[in-house]
């Protein structure tokens, strides 16, 4: 996962905008998250892998 999408700031300039992502951050603190199984085989690709893939010389 890219880490500028994690890393990326935001300005809330509506109250309740503002009130409504703390309130949804605080609800989901609580809540267990789901094991992730893969069912299918997967792989890291890079650079000339990806070019290979989407049929690009």
């Amino acid at each position: 996962m890219a880490t500028k999408s994690i890393l990326k700031n935001i300005d809330i300039k509506e109250k309740a905008l503002g009130r409504s992502l703390v309130s949804a951050l605080e609800n989901a603190k609580d809540k267990d998250s789901k094991e992730v199984i893969l069912s299918k085989a997967c792989r890291e690709v890079h650079g000339e892998d990806i070019k290979k893939i989407l049929g690009v010389k």
